[in-house]
């Protein structure tokens, strides 16, 4: 279920991202429907390439690149203009793929100069149907009235309220943790969403002998 809704997040996003950037070129059902299921494909087209091990389509290099493949797509289906089709490709790339990733699994932004994977853990299967959810529902409510309603505007800054706040939430805990141990000089400390948003699973490495596990809450640790 994890990686159904994992791709699922991806691909809603990137038609919310479509949908939303290049609403004032849209009119009929169908183009609404074609950016829709463009924003879908380009969300989702880094993960086409994993399966064959190669990660460069997850790299921040080659989203001009990609970016601009789509766009001469975009600028065929959609009649747009070439800067607007760029720009809004390469928005559907980045936050429907590359910023999920980052903000959940972990991703090679720097790839191929730097290997290590970077992420800022705030994503969990929770958090995502959440987020999901949102973006389904300005999705569905452009679709249907074929503008940018209110619902729509409102499911988008609820989204960014909420991953805002998930953000606080572990920088928090992040804080609160490295204050704590200090003394103790760790190697390294891991915060990770639990089953709850806004709440938190904690690693603290001390050495390779001791290993501090709790949990916190909010702005808080509560053990």
């Amino acid at each position: 279920m994890s990686i159904i809704l994992h791709m699922g997040v991806h691909l809603i996003t990137g038609a919310a991202i479509l949908l939303l950037t290049l609403d004032k070129w849209l009119s009929s059902l169908k183009t609404y429907i074609n950016a829709g299921m463009l924003g879908a494909l380009i969300s989702i087209t880094p993960d086409i390439t994993k399966f064959f091990g190669d990660v460069y389509l997850h790299s921040l290099i080659t989203v001009p690149f990609v970016g601009a493949a789509f766009a001469w797509v975009i600028r065929k289906t959609l009649h747009v203009r070439w800067m607007a089709a760029w720009v809004s490709a390469m928005a559907a790339l980045f936050i429907g793929h590359l910023l999920i990733d980052f903000l959940g699994n972990g991703v090679n932004l720097l790839y191929p100069f730097v290997h290590e994977e970077q992420n800022f853990s705030i994503l969990n299967e929770m958090n995502e149907l959440i987020i999901s959810i949102l973006f389904g529902i300005a999705v569905i409510s452009m679709v249907i009235w074929k503008k940018r309603p209110p619902a729509a505007t409102i499911a988008v800054m609820l989204v960014i309220l909420f991953v805002t706040a998930l953000s606080i939430s572990n920088g928090t805990i992040n804080a609160i943790l490295h204050k704590r141990y200090a003394a103790e000089h760790p190697e390294y400390i891991t915060v990770y969403p639990a089953n709850v948003p806004f709440h938190w699973n904690y690693y603290v490495r001390i050495d390779h002998l001791t290993i501090i596990p709790g949990q916190g809450q909010y702005l808080h640790i509560s053990q």
